[in-house]
């Protein structure tokens, strides 16, 4: 009889589980993880006037990458995504040189973490694919790492050895994109984003004391060019990005 009553228990959970029909429209709750990358307004405005206007920097940094994880829950037309992005524009190697001579070589590492809330409206979709538009925003927190070695003219010329000066700074992130959702397997779906950023971080600061170009800084200080402007840094830009998402 026990045996009988165990088969039956068995029978029925085959059956239930393959009785569920997956209906995009109709799942609520989902974890996600997604990859992107783009273009990016950086260029050289992480080292460009440090150390005065007559030097000249090679290079620039012309791609944003990013990673996102966290959930979305889903309603009739409308869906709310939370989760935390990060950006990782490329590295800057780059050559200040002046008149043809080297002064000096720096490498610039920037990294960005923004915690984000996204609406998405569903446009248009059946049972396994939909398409749809998102806007998203959160505050978005940036680090600078720039790691100079000095030539023997530079560092006479300059007055300076060499160093590595970290700062960092917060702004607000904006994105608006269009996306299209489509079943992967059973209960997994891809989706991909077209679409654009918006995000720059005037407010930089040192995060330790350092002797650089300016003349001694300490943590706090803020960071400034040459001419005594602000530093600012511009990681807006277009983007392309490819996700999954784990319905429950």
């Amino acid at each position: 009889m026990k045996l009988r009553y165990w088969i039956f228990l068995l029978s029925m959970s085959a059956t239930c589980a393959h009785a569920r029909v997956f209906d995009i429209n109709k799942e609520s709750f989902a974890g996600y993880f997604a990859v992107g990358g783009g273009s990016s307004a950086l260029g050289i405005t992480s080292l460009d006037n440090e150390a005065g206007s007559s030097l000249s920097y090679s290079g620039g940094i012309g791609q944003n990458y990013s990673g996102e994880f966290g959930f979305l829950y889903s309603k009739s037309r409308l869906g709310f995504r939370f989760g935390i992005e990060i950006l990782k524009p490329s590295v800057l190697d780059s050559t200040a040189t002046s008149s043809g001579a080297d002064y000096y070589s720096a490498s610039s590492t920037i990294l960005g973490f923004a915690p984000k809330l996204a609406l998405e409206i569903n446009l248009h979709g059946n049972q396994i694919s939909r398409s749809y538009v998102s806007v998203a925003g959160g505050l978005a927190s940036v680090t600078m790492k720039n790691e100079y070695t000095m030539t023997a003219l530079g560092s006479s010329a300059l007055g300076v050895s060499d160093h590595t000066a970290e700062s960092k700074g917060s702004g607000t992130a904006l994105a608006a994109s269009l996306g299209y959702e489509n079943i992967l397997t059973d209960t997994t779906t891809i989706a991909v984003e077209f679409g654009y950023r918006q995000l720059k971080i005037e407010n930089l600061q040192y995060t330790k004391d350092v002797s650089t170009f300016g003349g001694a800084k300490t943590s706090g200080d803020s960071v400034k060019r040459a001419d005594g402007t602000a530093r600012s840094l511009d990681l807006s830009g277009g983007f392309i990005s490819i996700g999954f998402r784990f319905y429950l």
